[in-house]
């Protein structure tokens, strides 16, 4: 449509859609305009307007029926044609009818007043009169006339989206011509890739790329349906188009679309050929493929039935119901066989097990698409999913992390990436099993460390590392990666300068434990809703960790020592939990690996005063340390202020300011250069303060404690309610019992150094002296009803900023599944335009 005249004419055909009523379903001449005039996307979405769409929508909904109806009888002609493509026009033609279907549909789904003509105008059977054969003169003149009979068409959202499926494996258009059936059919399900169920490539081609992405762009807008769905209803209300495609799709479109979408991103390999900055001067159509192959799957297999989110809700109110304990999952109960008895804890294990299959949520037998997926268990389909998958989530760290800035392409479908790696991981048992027994296992959990450690303070990325936390706590779930966590990370020194640890030399364990630390202390408490999630990653892996280094026993009891401050217990009444999976790490290691772990127990009796603080806990002593604290910080804050007054130069005021705060705060830096001393012998310079948690960013000023949110305030019943219940038995006999022995040692022998302290504990024997050791508690990621429409938003919302630059077709649309804040593009983002700077926030 370069002609000024064609486009002027095409705007005319637009006007009148909703200036003229009830235009016949006989004026070809009209409707053809739509599949005729168009070039290009940007003609359809240029020439459209939303206003147009509304307008016709609200005032002439007879005029869009019958378009849609056109439409659909002109795709479905040129699809079935015997000679596909009967001549030069067919697939320009079908294009445009992709086109301007994926224009109109969002803006029908966005008005809650179209709700019932929706239903109506998608999902009712059509009646459609039924042309007599033609009769000759004298036949009409013998046979009475008989009533009109009627023919039952199917409802135009099942031919909409069976339309759309055929034209995914279309020979000649989406498949390369010669793919055509044995009958000759051009319709083919076959896989477009080689990989999992295929190891034949059928060699696609650029332009088959192309017609895929148009198709896919169609089909990802007929599921978006629930993008216009508030969140508390978007579980209960059942989404037609999605459950049509998971449970009345035959079994052979289901097997070649699921192949289809993952081979095809899973086989993408950003770097090509390797030649440095070969992205700044190519094009890559293969990327923007890989995008809409991944956001159709991971929206297939995230859809949940009525059934099951009911079921959801009621495991909600189970679970969070007094007196359950768990704070981000279903405990499940596993025997350590070194450690006890096989016939004293079988019990145990059996009952756990028992409880907790009523926390079990079968989702694959409403969603064919899961069920394939849950049934994969080849090993080359694993290696080529889990390579596949590693090589978009490490690429952002090696484009980081390259000599020649800007040499490496950087990908930008590594969240939709994360996304189905977390839904192979929660679907498929054998592919977690798999991954477990590679190292893969430990290369994801360094990709994950980095991604939440990159953006931890960008409030925009708060989904990505809140995913990236939930994944940690799904593997540390399993025995086998917290055993391989005790590795030396020998690769440590080539990761990118923003996770390396200065001068590291350790395990893949205390690579992570430090990592956890950091995100928790430098966060600005931006991250409390994680810390369940991050405390429990430590508390899973605890009981299988060995020879810890000197920092990450140090910050595991810094952390405690944090955590277990006034300040921090009294913000928020779930806070104790955390303290609690603390205690139980430090047991499991105590009880567990106590032989290979000298300098934990070594940090563990350097701060015995914060153990025995926490046993000797009281609202009243609490209350009075945070009204000293709080003191303490005003007097700074006014020396400070007078300081400033007082001094010429402004910045060396600023840097002490920096430095101070830094030792007082949670700084990484500071806090492990600060010595290691009894809680209540710290002072004012040597206090450290605990992390914030649940919205609790301002100092306490009163002795009746506002804490979170939700104006919680701590009792005297409170108190005694979690904290009898505080696992602190076996750390204090510990302690009571090696304290001693240490300080004796030290004052009679003059044991002067670490080393020979750490020797010492080596050759310590705590058999008879520790209470017989509690079962371990593996806790689970668990889905709840919350975090399943966190993800659906998080999943659109990602949808919806990836597609503003290319022509988003929600753009301007009224969503109601998460906000949209308008906001300066990020520079990493790719630049948009003044009214397409829009960043999603998930309700």
């Amino acid at each position: 449509m370069g002609a000024t005249d064609s486009k002027l004419a095409f705007r005319k055909g637009v006007f009148r859609l909703f200036e003229e009523q009830n235009i016949p379903y006989t004026a070809d001449d009209y409707w053809s305009l739509f599949w005729t005039l168009p070039e290009s996307v940007d003609d359809v979405y240029s020439l459209i307007g939303a206003s147009d769409i509304r307008r016709a929508r609200d005032s002439s909904r007879e005029n869009l029926e019958t378009l849609i109806d056109k439409l659909l009888n002109q795709m479905n002609a040129i699809v079935a044609a015997a000679n596909f493509p009967a001549n030069t026009t067919s697939i320009p033609q079908l294009l445009n009818c992709f086109r301007v279907l994926s224009r109109l549909i969002p803006y029908i789904f966005e008005s809650p007043e179209c709700s019932e003509w929706e239903d109506k105008l998608f999902w009712v059977p059509r009646s459609v009169e039924r042309i007599p054969e033609p009769a000759t003169q004298e036949e009409a003149d013998e046979q009475p006339k008989t009533q009109p009979q009627y023919d039952t068409l199917p409802p135009r959202g099942e031919v909409i989206l069976t339309l759309t499926l055929q034209c995914l494996f279309l020979a000649g258009f989406t498949l390369p011509p010669t793919m055509t059936t044995t009958e000759g059919g051009k319709v083919n399900h076959v896989i477009w890739e080689s990989g999992v169920g295929s190891s034949t490539p059928i060699g696609s081609s650029r332009e088959n790329d192309m017609h895929r992405i148009e198709v896919l762009r169609l089909l990802i807008v007929l599921l978006s349906r629930s993008m216009y769905v508030s969140p508390s209803q978007v579980l209960s209300k059942e989404d037609r188009w999605l459950h049509f495609i998971v449970a009345k799709t035959e079994r052979k479109v289901v097997l070649a679309l699921l192949c289809s979408l993952l081979n095809t991103a899973c086989k993408y390999n950003p770097l090509g050929w390797g030649v440095p900055y070969n992205h700044v001067v190519f094009t890559d159509t293969r990327e923007q493929l890989v995008v809409m192959c991944l956001r159709v799957l991971l929206v297939i297999l995230d859809y949940h039935s009525p059934r099951v989110a009911h079921t959801m809700r009621q495991i909600d109110q189970r679970v969070t119901s007094p007196p359950a304990e768990v704070v981000s999952g279903a405990d499940l109960l596993i025997q350590d066989p070194e450690k006890r008895a096989l016939a004293e804890k079988q019990a145990q294990d059996a009952e756990s097990s028992q409880n907790n299959g009523d926390f079990e949520v079968d989702e694959t037998s409403d969603n064919s698409f899961r069920h394939y997926l849950s049934k994969l268990h080849r090993a080359q389909d694993f290696q080529f999913l889990i390579d596949g998958i590693y090589r978009i989530l490490s690429n952002p760290m090696q484009a980081n992390n390259t000599y020649l800035p800007g040499s490496t392409k950087r990908v930008r479908c590594h969240v939709e990436m994360m996304m189905l790696c977390w839904k192979l991981l929660e679907t498929n048992q054998r592919f977690r099993s798999y991954l477990m027994d590679t190292e893969r296992a430990l290369d994801l959990m360094v990709v994950l460390v980095y991604y939440a450690m990159e953006n931890k303070l960008d409030p925009a990325q708060v989904g990505l590392v809140r995913m990236c936390a939930f994944i940690l706590q799904t593997l540390s779930s399993d025995r086998t990666f917290g055993v391989k966590l005790n590795r030396p990370f020998d690769g440590h020194s080539s990761l990118p300068a923003g996770i390396r640890i200065p001068a590291f030399h350790g395990t893949y364990a205390d690579f992570l434990i430090i990592s956890i630390f950091t995100l928790i202390a430098t966060s600005r408490g931006s991250l409390s809703t994680l810390y369940p999630a991050l405390i429990l990653t430590i508390t899973n892996i605890s009981p299988y960790l060995k020879n810890l280094s000197v920092t990450s026993s140090s910050k595991l009891v810094t952390l405690f020592g944090s955590m277990s401050a006034p300040g921090f217990l009294l913000a928020d009444e779930a806070n104790h939990r955390l303290v609690g999976y603390l205690l139980e790490a430090f047991n499991n290691i105590i009880q567990y690996q106590f032989s290979d772990n000298p300098n934990l127990l070594y940090a563990l009796v350097r701060s015995n005063g914060k153990f025995e603080k926490l046993r000797d806990f009281s609202l009243d002593k609490a209350v009075a340390e945070v009204e000293r604290v709080r003191q303490l910080k005003e007097e700074k804050l006014r020396r400070n202020s007078v300081s400033r007054a007082s001094s010429d130069d402004t910045k060396s005021v600023q840097s002490e300011e920096v430095k101070e705060g830094q030792k007082d705060g949670l700084s990484e830096k500071a806090r492990g250069k600060l010595p290691e001393s009894p809680v209540g012998e710290s002072s004012s310079s040597g206090a450290t303060e605990p992390p914030q948690r649940q919205a609790s960013t301002s100092s306490i000023t009163t002795t009746v404690l506002p804490g979170a949110k939700n104006g919680f305030m701590a009792t005297e019943d409170w108190v005694s309610q979690w904290h009898g219940q505080l696992p602190l038995q076996p750390i204090l006999v510990l302690l009571e019992h090696l304290v001693p022995q240490v300080q004796t040692l030290c004052s009679t022998q003059s044991l002067t150094s670490d080393a020979q302290v750490l020797e010492f504990l080596r050759g310590i024997t705590l058999v008879g002296i520790l209470p017989p050791p509690p079962p371990i508690f593996i806790r689970k990621f668990r889905w709840g009803e919350a975090l399943v429409i966190w993800f659906r938003s998080m999943l659109w919302g990602q949808a919806y900023v990836s597609s503003i630059t290319d022509y988003c077709p929600w753009s301007g649309t009224q969503v109601k599944l998460f906000q949209i804040k308008q906001q300066l593009v990020g520079a990493e983002q790719p630049p948009a335009s003044p009214q397409q700077q829009q960043q999603p926030t998930a309700v």
